[in-house]
């Protein structure tokens, strides 16, 4: 959701013939509703309630706002002086608006830009024509709307995120959201960063911890809204061309593969780039073109077969990208591997009857690339070394991981084996050294390379053995499919509310709960598993949990505040079952999914209108939901159909359900538990 600043006077204020104009209804009857319709949020300086230089704030919100809506009816210094900020810090998104008529003109250095025209005496009659208005500069290829950089071009654009503070307490919730594996969580926090002053900042720390959980669908979500609303951001970009190359290998879609190789152009033609990320778009370059030529080995039945379907010119194309990454930057390790692991694979492949045909059958050019790649190798393998022993001994301890892997993968591609029998035990180690067993989500890209290496008969022997000591094969399994139900249901009705679930109808409950799990196990497929997401509310919830253990079927505990919060405000007066939902709290201690740690939301979410930790709760178990890659999942509720549009309950979720379209809703009447 992007955000808009409003450059405006306060209150009624008179044009030099002493019409007054009413700027609060402008506000009121215009703007705002123009914002509300194209989805933006913000607001003036009177946003800004922290005590404090209100002039710093405003000063901050010209800057970081995504779009800035100035009228300039009348002439106000303040207005004109705020308009001359934004024009000298940004170069795009600033829509003027101006009162018809009006005595005052407009100011020569302002003359010949365009603004749009609103009456005066009901300025919602201009509503349709701002809603065109503010769409349109959201969508604008114009280079600058802004006259200073229009005559100044080579003036350099503040960069909003440089002036950016994120809350500390924001920082330290996405940090305990990947500390605790939770995808959903991630992707909760990312939804309620909408409107905020640092959500692009905060979109971006998000995003980096989706990645690092492998929620590569939370990524791009998260990294496409950065994107969106900054406008070639390089990081961005980097981050999709990974992301789309990621999902193209699952799904094969070209169109996935075409938006990654975009994504690279957009960051080398970016004006301002490092030499670091030059690197990284050459690379990844490199890997897609990888990508596409190893594509071509699936399927093949053995080593020749294989090797015969690598002779392809994607080979030369991919290694090309990666040594021009690595010569780019020579502290960037990870493409020089890429690179140096390619010509061992080509070197293999030259000495082929098939390998001419990658030069057009030319037999000159074919022996000089099998002689330049005899003389790049050992070069290549010691400027890796140097960069990867740089890298080593300079990076801090918890950014070495990917060093240390590297170091071991140049072992594997070095270490001499003119003793094909020989011991493999010091390779092993290596990459157990390398890899710690709370770090196995690196194995992916080195069992990945070394799959390949075992495919095509180079150091065979050495990645078979790897793969072994890692319990892995050169196929992989395949992953378990799953049938997902997030659960819900009514509490036992507390004294003087009117019946919906009465306590003497807990044993009807706990039926209709059993006989409607029995049904979906029968459902189930062959090899396809059933696990069941509640919370442990009195009444539905904890009876759900009790029916999952006598059915040895799987259910997690999904708690929105910590349990001894819970028990507190929910379980006050209700002994009996507080004393079945500390039994269920103990039979899921060791996988208990807990949103928050505390009694009150975080301090960067309080005083948000329509969130509470209970709202928060239900939104944090249906992202859960989708985040988890199951193949199947169903919303199961116990409810009586009735909403009434309240958040936190049973009918928020099935409201969320419906909406997202992305969950099968299977209710259980709960009017039968009231005759």
């Amino acid at each position: 959701m992007q955000r808009v600043f409003v450059i405006r006077g306060f209150g009624t204020k008179k044009d030099s013939s002493g019409q007054a104009i009413d700027f609060d209804r402008v506000h009121d009857t215009l703007i705002l509703p123009a914002m509300h319709q194209c989805g933006l949020v913000g607001d003036t300086t009177a946003q800004v309630v922290d005590a404090g230089n209100i002039r710093a704030d405003m000063f901050a919100l010209i800057l970081e706002a995504d779009l800035v809506i100035c009228d300039i009816t009348v002439h106000n210094a303040n207005v004109f002086y705020e308009l001359g900020v934004r024009h000298a810090l940004r170069k795009r998104h600033t829509v003027m608006i101006k009162g018809d008529p009006s005595s005052d003109s407009t100011p020569f250095d302002l003359s010949t830009d365009r603004y749009l025209k609103y009456p005066t005496a009901d300025p919602a009659q201009a509503l349709d024509a701002l809603v065109d208005a503010l769409q349109a500069s959201l969508r604008s290829q114009r280079e600058t709307d802004s006259p200073i950089f229009l005559m100044l071009p080579g003036l350099a654009e503040a960069d909003p995120s440089e002036m950016s503070m994120v809350p500390l307490d924001f920082i330290e919730e996405v940090q305990r959201a990947e500390a605790a594996g939770d995808r959903g969580w991630l992707r909760v926090i990312a939804d309620d960063l909408r409107g905020e002053r640092f959500q692009w900042d905060g979109l971006r720390r998000v995003a980096q911890a989706q990645w690092s959980l492998k929620d590569l669908d939370g990524a791009r979500a998260s990294w496409e809204a950065v994107r969106d609303a900054v406008g070639g951001d390089v990081d961005a970009n980097l981050a999709l061309a990974n992301l789309y190359e990621r999902a193209w290998r699952a799904s094969r879609r070209e169109v996935l593969l075409e938006s990654s190789n975009q994504a690279i152009r957009q960051v080398m033609s970016a004006k301002r780039t490092t030499l670091e990320q030059q690197a990284e778009a050459l690379a990844l370059e490199g890997r897609n073109m990888k990508s596409l030529w190893r594509a071509r080995l699936e399927g093949a039945a053995d080593v020749d077969a294989a090797r015969q379907q690598a002779l392809d010119a994607r080979a030369l194309k991919s290694y090309e990208s990666y040594r021009r990454a690595f010569y780019r930057d020579l502290n960037a390790f990870y493409p020089g591997l890429a690179a140096l692991q390619m010509a061992h694979i080509l070197r293999l492949l030259a000495d082929l009857p098939g390998w001419r045909n990658l030069f057009k059958g030319d037999r000159v050019q074919a022996t000089r690339a099998r002689e330049d790649l005899d003389a790049d190798l050992p070069a290549l393998a010691h400027v890796v070394a140097a960069s990867i022993a740089r890298a080593r001994e300079q990076l801090p301890e918890k950014d070495r991981l990917w060093a240390d892997i590297a170091d071991a993968d140049l072992l594997f591609l070095t270490l001499p084996d003119d003793d094909p029998g020989g011991d493999l035990s010091v390779i092993v180690q290596a990459y157990r050294d390398a890899i710690p067993p709370d770090k196995l989500f690196a194995w992916d890209a080195t069992g990945g390379q070394l799959a390949l290496f075992a495919q095509l008969g180079l150091r065979a022997d050495s990645a078979r053995a790897v793969m072994q000591a890692f319990g892995a094969t050169a196929d992989g399994d395949p992953p378990a499919r799953e049938h997902l139900v997030v659960f819900a249901g009514h509490r036992v009705d507390a004294p003087g509310t009117p019946p919906r679930f009465p306590a003497a109808a807990e044993g009807k409950a706990r039926e209709l709960i059993a006989k409607r799990l029995a049904a979906l196990t029968q459902g189930l497929s062959a090899g396809e598993r059933l696990r069941v997401l509640a919370s442990a509310a009195p009444g539905a919830d904890i009876l759900l949990h009790e029916v999952c253990a006598e059915m040895q079927l799987t259910s997690r505990l999904c708690l929105p505040l910590p349990p001894e919060v819970v028990a507190r405000q929910i379980f006050a007066d209700a002994d009996h079952w507080r004393t079945r939902f500390r039994a269920v709290v103990d039979a899921h201690r060791q996988d208990l999914l807990q949103l928050g740690w505390d009694d009150v939301l975080p301090r960067w979410l309080q005083g948000r209108d329509g969130v509470d930790p209970w709202e928060r709760g239900n939104r944090w178990m249906m992202q859960l939901a989708q985040a988890l890659d199951a193949h199947r999942v169903t919303l199961l509720v116990l409810w009586d159909g009735q909403d009434d549009g309240a958040t936190g309950g049973t009918a928020h979720l099935v409201r969320m359900a419906r909406e997202l379209d992305r969950f099968d809703l299977d209710v259980i009447d709960s009017r039968q538990l009231v005759g």
